[in-house]
């Protein structure tokens, strides 16, 4: 063997490059891990917003049934019956506006994920 091949270190090298792709390696998991738990808490989120709509609209729907049938004096059974059905439409309006903001900023999932490991290929 020549006395340049003597003087390399390959076992070091390769060490420092396994310690490397290792630690790389667990770092994508524990960002995985982290995204997953974010997304799991965001679709908690949508489902409840979700729910509030359904029930609001739900109870917006009986009330306006109801407007119907009410024992009101006849000069205001229409008018104090609307009202309530209006608020409650209002409400389930506003919960299916939250829940259409949430799901229009919908990202890539594991975005970060995807963004670092193009990164490592880049570098490796």
């Amino acid at each position: 063997m020549s006395p340049l091949l003597d003087d390399l270190d390959l076992g070091g090298a390769t060490g420092r490059i396994a310690g490397a792709l290792a630690q790389t390696l667990r770092d994508r998991v524990e960002l995985l891990g982290l995204e997953l738990r974010e997304d799991k808490i965001r679709l908690v989120q949508i489902l409840i917003l979700a729910c509030c709509g359904v029930v609001f609209a739900l109870l917006g729907l009986i009330l306006a049934v109801l407007t119907l049938l009410a024992l009101l004096p006849v000069d205001w059974r229409e008018a104090g019956m609307g009202v309530l059905a209006a608020l409650f439409f209002g409400g389930a309006a506003w919960a299916f506006a939250g829940l259409k903001r949430r799901l229009s900023g919908r990202r890539h999932m594991f975005a970060q994920t995807l963004a670092e490991l193009e990164k490592d290929k880049a570098c490796f």
